[in-house]
């Protein structure tokens, strides 16, 4: 409880501050978030792997209103809520560290709702009641909504924090009155309890689409894809490594939590339909990926294809596709948020992120150029990296389920190659451009200081990747 908490009571903190000490509010935020991290850590420290419990460290409050409506709110801890509180609490100081320069007019406020945003996160991702998992679900679209309009850079920003909350807000509406028919059944919305109830197959057809419906705008599946892209290059570059990093999971988390265990028949029925859906927004995300012309989109249809790899593994409904699905979500977590990371090193350099004004990176930015070499080929899923882990592991889930999908999933592999190759070729190799070639300072001690943690955490999972599979495995819900 202290690790939900503390990132409020930060954010409170902040508000408290002079509204014109800038140096205060980014040291208050960073020293708050590096505390969360050591928390999470703890509760990494004492998580027991074959513990017969489902969850550990489990804490509930219980509370009634009118006398109709009885909610006992728990927070728990399992091998997959283990590893989405630990990306969290990870990215949150990296965050903070990338806005260190950026944010100067609105420090106070910007880093409070980032501090908001994490209380949310962590909640969500522990939370063992649905509808106070839809509570915290729904709260984390009004920080995120805050910071585009906060950090972006350009007008059309507005409309990217509107896209944003209309389609995950209207996606979540389909959950609330499933929620509502789930709890005049069962009485309660616990998650253990709703999972020990037998649904009818009839009653199970309806209340699956609830929440598919939510989760995919999340995810986002295509065609519910289109405020991505857009909120992602009107972001900062802080908003854009949560984004991809923490929120894209929420829906792949809510998915493998909540959807396939309380409705495994239903989801068997229409995992055909979702693997139809996914192969074609796989093939549609990579092919587009390849024509855009701006660094940010690049990054942005990619996290599109691979999260849409994640929903194939997941739809396989095997351990294994289960498995490879979460650690291909902690993968991404983490190369995704570093290409943002480099993308705004650059932006904030050459004040642009079209890739016709980008090149030649190698003479004047090597140690920017090594690092966008080594994420690229985390995203390209090289061997030896986590992504190769990960997606091995959900071709493999899906060869056993059909070979039609493999065949798509495995073009689209090729695919992710040739794209991000295509983008590190542009930036890094060719001519500099003159009028930005001055502007083009290598990376500084901040921003190097950034991405090393991401850098050796990639290269921990890429070759040991046994501990984080072996407690993702022990005990599934």
């Amino acid at each position: 409880m202290a690790v939900i908490l503390l990132p409020l009571c930060g954010a409170l903190l902040l508000c408290l501050l002079p509204g014109k000490s800038v140096s205060a509010h980014r040291l208050a935020a960073l020293t708050v978030t590096l505390i969360t991290l050591l928390l999470s850590l703890l509760l990494w420290a004492q998580f027991l792997p074959n513990s017969p419990e489902p969850f550990q460290q489990v804490v509930g409050l219980a509370g009634s209103w009118n006398g109709t409506l009885w909610v006992r709110l728990e927070f728990g801890l399992d091998g997959l809520s283990l590893w989405m509180v630990l990306l969290t609490a990870f990215l949150m100081p990296l965050a903070v560290l990338c806005s260190w320069r950026t944010q100067k007019d609105h420090s106070q406020a910007f880093f409070a709702l980032m501090l908001v945003l994490e209380t949310c996160l962590l909640a969500s991702f522990t939370c063992l009641d649905l509808l106070g998992f839809y509570v915290f679900y729904e709260c984390s679209l009004l920080p995120m909504f805050l910071l585009i309009g906060l950090g972006g850079s350009r007008p059309r920003k507005v409309r990217a924090a509107y896209l944003l909350v209309i389609y995950t807000l209207v996606g979540s509406l389909a959950m609330l009155p499933c929620l509502l028919l789930m709890y005049s059944q069962a009485g309660s919305t616990s998650f253990l309890l709703l999972a020990a109830e037998s649904w009818a197959p009839a009653r199970q057809y309806v209340l699956w689409w609830g929440l598919f419906l939510a989760f995919a705008v999340k995810v986002p599946m295509v065609p519910l894809h289109l405020w991505l892209p857009e909120a992602h290059v009107e972001a900062s570059t802080a908003g854009s490594v949560l984004l991809a990093g923490v929120l894209l999971k929420l829906g792949s988390y809510g998915l493998l939590r909540f959807s396939l265990p309380l409705f495994p028949e239903a989801s068997a029925y229409y995992g055909p339909l979702v693997l139809c859906l996914c192969m074609i927004g796989l093939t549609y995300a990579s092919l587009t990926t390849l024509r855009q012309v701006d660094l940010k989109k690049v990054i942005a249809y990619s996290s599109i294809a691979h999260m849409s790899m994640v929903i194939i593994a997941l739809f396989t409904l095997n351990e294994i596709g289960a498995i490879g699905a979460t650690f291909m979500m902690l993968a991404h977590g983490v190369a995704s948020p570093a290409l943002f990371l480099l993308v705004g090193a650059i932006y904030d350099r050459a004040h642009t992120k079209a890739l016709k004004y980008l090149g030649g990176a190698a003479t004047a930015m090597p140690v920017f150029s090594l690092m966008f070499f080594v994420f690229s080929l985390c995203n390209m899923a090289l061997p030896l990296s986590p992504n190769f882990v990960g997606e091995f592991l959900c071709l493999c889930s899906v060869f056993a389920h059909h070979l039609g999908a493999l065949a798509a999933a495995l073009f689209a592999v090729i695919l992710s190659a040739a794209y991000t190759m295509w983008a590190y070729a542009r930036v890094v190799h060719g001519m500099p451009k003159p009028q930005y070639f001055q502007a083009l300072a290598d990376l500084n001690r901040r921003e190097v200081w950034t991405l090393l943690p991401l850098l050796g955490l990639a290269l921990w999972w890429g070759l040991k990747p046994n501990l984080v599979l072996d407690q993702i495995s022990s005990n599934k819900a």
